[in-house]
């Protein structure tokens, strides 16, 4: 009887546990307009924590480090909203010299489109059945960038004051959590915060690395090519690499069709141009980013999609950036967590290497009596190797 009733009683948690999956996620898409400000400062923060410390070791008083964090932010924020603005006018300029090259383009498919679907009209025109005015679409999405500038520039305030608040409680947040929680679960707690927040800088700093370089490639590529707008491009592959697979995908494919639309019937560059950008995407994105990032994540590929869809569809391109790095907080509390353990297991990529010296050293310390507060999920290790690692119900 009480094997039944365990039974029932997991199966309950386990509906449960859906339910509020569901609930969370209904709540943080309704609640975006709060939190993505905050959680963006929370990211920024993470960035320039490294920075902080630093400073720390430096003895600078801790004023003067918040007022240059800050001004480093405000800075890059600047730079990033005037070359937007650049950027816009520079289409703008050139969108109409484009409408004829596009008709071209649109006559070239055309006449192979009509020939694999069988289409007898011989005025047969892939965009025109489309029936979407491409050149008036671009330039009245453009036109009203200054408007929803307004909205960035509001979320960017609330990130800047949430950023403030989280600067001035750095130093103390520690403490504060020692003293609500006991000893040992007080230890834990910051143990695991110090590790999503290397585990999330250190992916952070090498994203940014390789999307500078990936940047940097498809700009000289562009201007080596004479494709137009090389500025623009670079700077798309620089924000877009930040979302894994899909941003590589739609820069690299961009790339390609505008040499199609500039360099047709020019076969041979446009071919270069293809071949170029897709072996700077597959080296950088494929090769060097994998080398560099390590197993550090170990976060399932398959995961990492799934968590680009439901994390675009709570708070939209801004959780898809943002993905890879909450789905890895996610699995570090998770595999400290031991009802959610197999959660973490299975976030992962299942590939597991062998304990490092200094986790043999510290589970023989564990064996000792002597105590260990170290929460983190190794590199390569299977969370279920923590029994003793773990928060208590």
């Amino acid at each position: 009887m009480e094997k039944w009733d365990n039974k029932y009683l997991r199966q309950i948690r386990t509906i449960l546990a859906v339910f509020s999956l569901f609930l969370l996620i209904f709540v943080m898409k309704t609640a975006k307009d709060i939190l993505l400000p905050l959680v963006i400062a929370l990211f920024i923060f993470i960035l320039v924590n490294p920075l902080l410390n630093r400073l720390d070791r430096l003895k600078v008083p801790n004023i003067l480090s918040i007022i240059a964090s800050l001004a480093l932010v405000v800075l890059v924020f600047v730079i990033i909203v005037y070359v937007l603005f650049q950027m816009v006018n520079m289409i703008l300029g050139r969108l109409g010299s484009y409408s004829e090259r596009i008709a071209e383009f649109d006559a070239f498919i055309s006449v192979y489109l009509a020939r694999l679907f069988d289409v007898e009209d011989t005025n047969y025109s892939f965009l025109n059945s489309l029936n979407i005015d491409w050149i008036s679409l671009v330039r009245s999405y453009l036109t009203s960038f200054s408007t929803r500038f307004l909205g960035i520039m509001s979320d960017a305030m609330m990130s800047f004051v949430y950023l403030l608040f989280l600067l001035m409680e750095r130093r103390s947040f520690a403490s504060k959590m020692l003293a609500i929680l006991d000893k040992d679960k007080g230890e834990r707690f910051t143990k695991v915060a110090m590790r999503m927040n290397r585990q999330v800088s250190k992916y952070l700093f090498v994203k940014i690395i390789i999307s500078a370089a990936t940047g940097l490639m498809f700009y000289l590529v562009a201007l080596l090519t004479g494709l137009d707008f090389a500025l623009l491009w670079g700077i798309l592959a620089f924000v877009l690499n930040f979302i894994p697979t899909i941003g590589s995908i739609i820069v690299t494919v961009g790339t390609i069709l505008m040499a199609f639309i500039q360099f047709m019937p020019e076969w041979g560059r446009i071919i270069y141009v293809g071949l170029m950008m897709t072996s700077i995407e597959m080296v950088l994105g494929n090769i060097l980013d994998p080398k560099l990032q390590g197993v550090q994540l170990n976060i399932s590929p398959i995961v990492i999609l799934i968590a680009l869809a439901i994390w675009g569809y709570i708070w939209g391109l801004v959780g898809m950036f943002l993905a890879v790095p909450l789905t890895s907080m996610i699995q570090i509390v998770c595999a400290n967590i031991p009802s959610l353990k197999k959660v973490a297991i299975f976030l992962s990529t299942g590939k597991f290497g062998s304990q490092s010296k200094g986790d043999e050293k510290k589970r023989k310390r564990k064996k000792n009596g002597e105590a260990s507060y170290d929460v983190e999920m190794p590199i390569g290790r299977n969370p279920e190797e923590f029994e003793d690692d773990n928060f208590n119900d």
